[in-house]
């Protein structure tokens, strides 16, 4: 093994060679980081928008739990595009225990 490197390097060619090879190698590594990079930069920002997520899934649970039973249905049907508010004057006059 030796003896080849050797003689790569007292040639123009085996010289030129060796350098190409490096600078592959070293490209290599540099793809390898920038693409390792990318890919922890995306994981940390999927991470940010589950977090956030979480965090608004909270918030709603906080105040739907916060509404009477009437309001809560009230809230329901809205949000279906349902105007079926008949059924929710039936629980405007329970009240909780």
């Amino acid at each position: 093994m030796g003896a080849v490197l050797s003689f790569l390097m007292r040639t123009k060619t085996g010289r030129a060679l060796a350098a190409a090879l490096l600078l592959c190698a070293l490209a290599a590594i540099a793809w390898h980081q920038i693409r390792q990079g990318a890919f922890i930069e995306a994981e940390h920002q999927a991470l940010q928008g589950t977090v956030k997520a979480e965090q608004q899934r909270t918030q709603d649970d906080a105040y739907l739990q916060g509404l009477e039973d009437y309001r809560l249905c009230l809230e329901y049907f809205d949000d279906s595009g349902l105007r079926n508010v008949a059924e929710c004057e039936q629980l405007q006059w329970v009240h909780k225990e």
